[in-house]
């Protein structure tokens, strides 16, 4: 009987803030960001919203991997609070993270700030951000960088098992980077096995996710897998719609997986029984407070259970990665 493991990965979530908001701002160059729409970004993502993902995931046996930013877009640690922001009310987020999505998410930092990086120096933000900054770093200076954010994660306790990447961030210097986690992880969780989310592919049917590093990894039992999403993001689009009705809904689901099960990006890998990874992001299920991106989630998850029912299995990104390493050393 296929088996394949299925993993749903959300990026960009942060205590009270929409992460997505300074993104726009930023690239807008506007502290009053907006839509395609024309309707304003929201710049808060409530309390309510993490809980409603919650239900949606034990619904449907959702797994996979959850960024939780340490340092969001360049506010402060977490551990600390966020100006502007109820300290009970980060607290309580972080608090329904550990105790209600850690069974079954693996908890990432989306390395500190997702913004601006960071200089540990002078804890003062720089004026490039993160995805700039770190094309021009070494295993020496990520390595540091790379511990705080697990460290921060660590003081709120949050065991970060694997990394995740802002942006593109460590692409150009992926050598250097794959070094610099095992380090960190090393450093501050005593974890020698680890992995990291940077790459996409979802233009053919190859399986991509892989150990990166070392070359040999069953001479010292030290690995660093890559996590290789396959699929597009496809409840981005509901960020910028006013569309939310079912029928909507559901062709946006059907996209990944069609109500018969033929059709969609998952059936596409499915049949090509590869493991299923795929990727959207927090203010993709937030749809700038329509939740039409969550809907659209639960639609998935309720058909990848009606239609494949055993098949698959639900998991998490480092338990794939030491499905993955085993391989390698078998």
């Amino acid at each position: 009987m296929i088996n394949l493991p299925i993993v749903c990965i959300i990026d960009d979530a942060a205590p009270c803030i929409n992460t997505y908001w300074w993104h726009a701002a930023e690239s807008q160059n506007t502290d009053k960001p907006y839509h395609q729409t024309g309707e304003p970004v929201l710049q808060r993502i409530p309390l309510s919203f993490l809980k409603e993902f919650v239900d949606v995931t034990l619904k449907w046996g959702i797994k996979g991997k959850f960024s939780v930013l340490p340092y969001p877009a360049g506010l402060g640690s977490i551990a600390d609070g966020l100006p502007g922001y109820p300290k009970s009310e980060v607290d309580e987020w972080v608090k329904i993270v550990r105790q209600e999505l850690t069974p079954f998410f693996d908890i990432t930092p989306e390395i500190l700030t997702h913004a601006k990086a960071l200089d540990l120096s002078t804890m003062t933000l720089l004026p490039e951000n993160e995805r700039n900054w770190a094309t021009h770093q070494t295993e020496a200076t990520l390595t540091p960088y790379i511990a705080y954010a697990l460290q921060i994660l660590k003081d709120v306790g949050l065991d970060a098992n694997g990394v995740t990447s802002p942006w593109d961030f460590g692409r150009p210097v992926e050598a250097d980077y794959q070094r610099a986690i095992l380090n960190a992880q090393k450093s501050v969780n005593n974890r020698s096995n680890t992995w990291y989310f940077l790459h996409t592919n979802d233009k053919d049917t190859q399986f991509h996710s892989k150990v990166v590093y070392p070359a040999e990894p069953e001479r010292n039992n030290e690995w660093v897998v890559s996590i290789v999403s396959q699929c597009g993001d496809f409840l981005w689009q509901t960020m910028e719609t006013f569309e939310a009705d079912d029928a909507y809904v559901c062709s946006i689901a059907d996209r990944y997986l069609t109500d018969d099960g033929k059709r969609g990006r998952l059936a596409e890998l499915f049949d090509a029984t590869i493991p299923i990874v795929f990727h959207t992001h927090w203010q993709s299920l937030f749809s700038n407070g329509r939740k039409t991106g969550l809907l659209a989630l639960a639609e998935v998850g309720k058909r990848v259970k009606r239609i494949w029912g055993d098949k698959v299995r639900w998991t998490t990104c480092y338990e794939l990665a030491k499905e993955i390493a085993s391989t390698v050393k078998g």
